[in-house]
Parts: C-alpha cells; sequence; structure tokens
C-alpha cells in the first residue's frame, strides 16, 4: 500500500512539473514553410515541440493529391531548442528540380555550459527526400531562388549592413562566406529582395535619418553594378517598401510614402507610391514615383508582384480593407477606380498566379485576381484556413494556384498543429475543408 501511495505521489509531482514546463515554456512554434515541388505538388518544412522547448525539424513533400510521399511524418532533419518566438525561422524555397532548399534556425547548447547560441542551417533536398548539401549561415531575412538550383539569402552582417549571399546548387558559396555587404550606414526599417532573372539580385531598403530609399543591385557573380551606396528611388521619409524583379533585369519598388505633420512631430498621412529601376539602375517614373493609392484613406503595408509583362500588381489596406492596383511597365495604372477592394482584412500576402493576375491570402481566406482585376474565386473569396493564429506562409503552386501553411490551435491547453492546404486556380480545396494535418 505505501509503496502504491509512493508511486501515486511520484507520478503527481512529474505531471506538476511536466504542467510548469509547460506553462513556463508554451509551445512557441512558428509557422511551417512552403514551396511547391514544380509538380503541383508541395515540399514544407514544419516543426513539432517537445518538452522544455526543444523542437524536431521535418520535411514533407505532398503530392497534388494531398498524399505523404515521405513517410507519415517525413523526414527529420533537425533537432534542438528553438531559437526566438514567432513566426519567423523557418523558410522553404524551391530548387526548380522538384526539391527545395530549407532554412531552420535553432538555438545550441555550449559545452562548457555558457549561454546558447544562434544557428541558421540552411539544408538542399533532392526530389527523393535525400540531402544534398548542409551550410550555417549566420541568419536570414528574406531567401530566394537564384533560377539554377540555389538561393539568395539576405541577412544583416555585423555592423548592421544588409548582406547578401549565395549558395549555389552544388552548395558552393560564390559570392565568398560573407556574402556582399550593401554598405548601407544607419537604421533601416523594412528591406526586400528579388531576383534579377540573371542569377543576382536587387535589394531595397529604407534608410532612416537620411529620409531615403535606395536600390542596389548584384550580379550572378557577386559585382555590386549600381553606385555606389546604391540609386535613390525616393527621397524623403518613407516606410515598407517591397520589391519585384521587371522580367527585364531591372525592379518595381512599391512603398508607402509618409506625410510628416504640420507640427513636425510625427506623421499624420501616408501614400502607396511606386518607382521602377532599370537593369543599368536608372529611375524611369519621375524623381518620386507613381502614385498608387493617394487621399484621405490612409492606405499602407504594400505588396507587390510582378504580372508577367513589365508592370506589377501592388496590394495595400487602407481603411475599407486589402485593395489592388495594376500599373503597366510605363507606370500607368489599368484597372478602373482607385484601386479594386479584396476583402475587409488587414494582414495578408500575396504571390503571383503566373498568368498575369495574383492571389492574396488574409486572416482565412483567400481571393485570386485575374489580369484584368477580375474575382476569380467568389465575392468573398474562398475560405483557406481554420483556426489560423495568425502565422501562415503561401507559395505558387505554378498552376494559377497557392499553397498555404500555417499554424492552428486545436485540442486542450492551446496545442499547435501544423496545416497545408492547396487551392488550385478554379478555387478548389485540394486538401478539403480542413487542411492536411502535418504533425499528426
Amino acid at each position: 500500500m505505501r509503496r502504491k501511495i509512493i508511486i501515486s505521489v511520484l507520478v503527481v509531482v512529474i505531471l506538476l512539473i511536466a504542467g510548469y514546463a509547460y506553462w513556463a515554456y508554451p509551445p512557441a512554434v512558428c509557422c511551417p514553410a512552403i514551396t511547391s515541388d514544380n509538380s503541383g505538388g508541395a515540399i514544407v518544412i514544419y516543426e513539432v515541440y517537445k518538452i522544455l522547448r526543444k523542437h524536431d525539424f521535418y520535411i514533407q513533400r505532398i503530392s497534388p493529391q494531398g498524399d505523404f510521399l515521405w513517410g507519415e511524418k517525413g523526414i527529420l532533419i533537425g533537432s534542438g531548442y528553438k531559437s526566438g518566438y514567432g513566426i519567423f525561422g523557418l523558410y522553404a524555397v524551391s530548387d526548380g528540380s522538384g526539391g527545395a532548399i530549407v532554412i531552420w534556425r535553432e538555438s545550441l547548447r555550449q559545452p562548457e555550459g555558457g549561454p546558447p547560441y544562434a544557428q541558421t542551417r540552411v539544408v538542399k533536398i533532392d526530389s527523393e527526400g535525400n540531402v544534398q548539401w548542409q551550410r550555417d549561415v549566420p541568419a536570414v531575412e528574406k531567401a530566394i531562388p537564384d533560377g539554377s538550383g540555389g538561393i539568395i539569402i539576405a541577412f544583416n552582417d555585423l555592423y548592421e549592413n544588409l548582406s547578401v549571399l549565395k549558395i549555389d546548387a552544388e552548395g558552393n558559396l560564390p559570392w565568398g562566406e560573407d556574402g556582399v555587404s550593401l554598405n548601407h550606414f544607419g537604421y533601416t526599417s523594412r528591406r526586400d529582395i528579388a531576383s534579377d532573372n540573371s542569377g543576382g539580385v536587387i535589394a531595397v531598403q529604407a534608410i532612416y535619418g537620411q529620409d531615403i530609399i535606395c536600390a542596389q543591385r548584384v550580379d550572378s557573380e557577386g559585382n555590386i553594378l549600381w553606385e555606389s551606396g546604391g540609386v535613390q528611388v525616393f527621397g524623403g521619409p518613407a516606410d515598407d517598401v517591397q520589391v519585384a524583379g521587371d522580367g527585364s533585369g531591372g525592379a518595381i519598388i512599391a512603398f508607402e510614402r509618409n506625410i510628416p505633420s504640420e507640427d513636425g512631430i510625427g506623421f499624420c498621412d501616408s501614400d502607396i507610391y511606386a518607382q521602377r529601376v532599370d537593369a543599368e539602375g536608372n529611375i524611369l517614373w519621375g524623381p518620386d514615383g507613381v502614385p498608387i493609392r493617394i487621399g484621405p484613406t490612409k492606405p499602407y503595408d504594400p505588396e507587390i508582384v510582378y504580372d508577367g509583362a513589365g508592370g506589377a500588381i501592388i496590394f495595400f489596406v487602407e481603411e475599407r480593407g486589402i485593395c489592388a492596383q495594376r500599373v503597366d511597365a510605363d507606370g500607368h495604372k489599368l484597372w478602373p477606380g482607385d484601386a479594386i477592394q479584396v476583402w475587409k482584412g488587414t494582414y495578408h500576402h500575396v504571390v503571383s498566379d503566373g498568368f498575369g493576375g495574383a492571389i492574396s491570402v488574409w486572416d482565412e481566406r483567400a481571393q485570386r485576381l485575374d489580369a484584368t482585376g477580375r474575382e476569380m474565386w467568389g465575392l468573398n473569396g474562398t475560405i483557406a484556413m481554420l483556426n489560423s493564429r495568425g502565422w501562415y506562409s503561401i507559395s505558387e503552386d505554378g498552376c494559377g494556384g497557392v499553397l498555404i501553411s500555417w499554424a492552428a490551435s486545436r485540442f486542450i491547453l492551446d496545442e499547435t498543429a501544423s496545416y497545408v492546404q492547396g487551392i488550385d486556380a478554379e478555387g478548389n480545396l485540394l486538401g478539403g475543408d480542413r487542411g492536411i494535418l502535418l504533425n499528426r
């Protein structure tokens, strides 16, 4: 009897400790990252939470029919302590040949007992799930394909300058281990990069203190092509800069132009503008760019995608919700009115549909706009995610649709699960109403 009491007490103590560990270190699971496998399916990297913030990182390939191709739970590619909270830390980029390059960030324990340090892993997986190579990099702010089976990464260097690093299809570092520093001194707000369609990259950033937006191009060999410090895209207070390639070695840049208050303290309003830079770094749309949305609606948070015809589709948020406008190669607006209202949401992601239109995903819904701005998935779009915690990533599927991965709450104790959904060009849900559960 005494032995049973002792065992019962031990069980209770263990449960209490486990419960304390759970609440003291909640499972802050990152959003899964997703990319196309170039065959209508998807490759996703996700994490499975373990006690005391330990995490296992898995990759899974999913067929267009929703079948798991790499085992029931996918392939374990890493384990460690999670580094940081929120949606950041996991990335997936297609290699163009049925595989992917995946990225995750973890904390490593030092053998001497010192504080843990963060390490970002970059791993290339072929179409069969085999690891081709692994690289460790300082950090990742954004990752894009290089067009030849490799990847280009943007990150902050030790001097807080934006740097770009290229890893080719074989895992080599043609731009060196430290990449190319773009030498912009001073605090920058949101930065972005886009492919130049020739193995290089175009980077943009808004620089506080100097009140300018600069753009710089780096070619496939790692040479800086435009003037030192970059070309000035806009002179004045600005934020939330975004960039898309123009298909000809240049770029189209969308940004939020801040309007100072009359008293000189802060900003009273904002407008959305766009600027185009050609392959040689020449400014094409006037010194200040072209207005996309101005007026009393206070538009903000621009997102941009290339339209395949030298122009771009620019999404933004204003008082009435998410809106969009398309501009041609000369900066002329193509869609009627000030902009097309997509939905009443705010936080959103956008990808090209590959046919001159774009797909926007927000809250739990998604909508496709064709090249004329027509809504393709009904008046209110289609429900794409259930129980989303607001953490999700998207990728074009290469066939006019979109792939979505997200973190969702399920069961008790706010347990977090990872899901995947595919929406084809006609708006059909390929993963059913609830999506495909990954960490089951």
